[in-house]
């Protein structure tokens, strides 16, 4: 059941200098409504191919893609309540140049967009002082050539070709050294699609969809994992403690995140909106929908016969799931966790994982 406290309440009163007041006012009574018995009813179930089939103008699939294993940077922002929380996180990532600007983004790496079916090519450079890795979780072995989680060594470029079959999200990481690599932020995701005939499906023959959104969420431990990795090497960290203070989305810390458009779910009302997530941390995040209920239609790569009608979704480490939101009110509304903890970053709360929803 929908639960407001005061201290949510009091988080969603954070984001007043945000945006503009008209907007917190409906939020607020939106939210309240919502937690009623009238407000977040389940959507009925999407009869197979029963959206427009008009292809999206992004997210193309390409011949071929560069990764670059590399040091960079994750910027995080004040509260705009307290104008407290700014810092700097250095990090690892696969990076999509050689030499990014400064203050390109480098987590989460490049996506791969794939076409069932279609062969392409995904080269990887490490440019780390370290041997490590890269892998595609759930990717059956004779999809990809050579094999994954060959070691890769400093200055080493390895290019792997691969030809995938199945529809779906699939989290791509660094796995060596139980976590640390990951964790410091080499991850990224594949998205394999449908052949375009099948128009915006989600799979042959299934559900159909007008939008998509993907949701890369990690946690980090700053002081424990990724300082002492970046200091005296990723094979040092202790790895039985653990205790992360920022919680990201797509990179972003949340009051970032709540205003990113390609994190956004926005449409008309009417409108589903395929949301792709992928757990690339350490810890389980349980994220919580208003507005509306949604469809879980795939967990960690598996397609689901029945869908599952949910407020909210438990999203483990290194899993992925697919759900179906659609929009079905006006209004603005908020995507948190359920534990108050990784809504925090720094300590500053509401600055963790989280996302907006806006029906028009």
């Amino acid at each position: 059941m929908c639960h407001v406290d005061a201290l949510y309440i009091q988080g969603m009163f954070v984001m007043n200098k945000l945006l503009i007041h008209s907007f917190i006012i409906t939020l607020v009574v939106t939210m309240l409504s919502a937690c009623g018995s009238g407000g977040d009813s389940p959507p009925e179930s999407l009869p197979p191919e029963s959206l427009p089939s008009e292809p999206l103008p992004s997210d193309i699939p390409q011949s071929s893609y560069s990764l670059f294993m590399q040091q960079g940077l994750v910027t995080i922002t004040n509260s705009p309540d307290t104008n407290f929380g700014a810092t700097t996180l250095s990090v690892w990532g696969f990076a999509s140049s050689e030499n990014p600007l400064a203050g390109t983004k480098v987590i989460p790496g490049t996506t791969i967009n794939a076409e069932i079916g279609n062969s392409f090519t995904v080269s990887v450079k490490n440019n780390l002082s370290a041997t490590h890795n890269f892998n595609i979780a759930k990717l059956p072995a004779d999809e990809i050539q050579p094999a994954m989680g060959m070691p890769i060594a400093m200055g080493e470029t390895v290019t792997y070709t691969i030809t995938p079959t199945t529809p779906g999200i699939y989290l791509y990481d660094d796995s060596l050294n139980n976590g640390v690599n990951r964790s410091l932020g080499l991850f990224g995701v594949m998205i394999v699609r449908p052949e375009p005939i099948h128009g915006n499906v989600v799979w042959e023959g299934g559900p159909g969809y007008d939008k998509e959104v993907t949701w890369v969420i990690t946690d980090m431990d700053y002081p424990n994992w990724n300082q002492i990795a970046l200091s005296n090497g990723a094979d040092q960290v202790d790895t039985t403690r653990y205790k992360a203070n920022y919680f990201l989305m797509n990179g972003m810390n949340g009051f970032q995140a709540m205003q990113d458009d390609q994190t956004t779910i926005h449409g008309q009302v009417g409108e589903t909106i395929l949301v792709r997530i992928a757990n690339a941390g350490q810890y389980s995040q349980s994220l919580h929908f208003h507005g509306n209920h949604f469809q879980v239609i795939s967990r960690n790569g598996i397609q689901l016969s029945d869908f599952e009608n949910q407020d909210t979704i438990n999203v483990k480490p290194n899993e992925t799931a697919m759900v179906l939101y659609t929009i079905d009110q006006t209004g603005h509304y908020p995507m948190h966790v359920h534990t108050a903890q990784l809504e925090t970053g720094g300590g500053v709360y509401l600055n963790g994982t989280a996302a907006m929803i806006i029906g028009e």
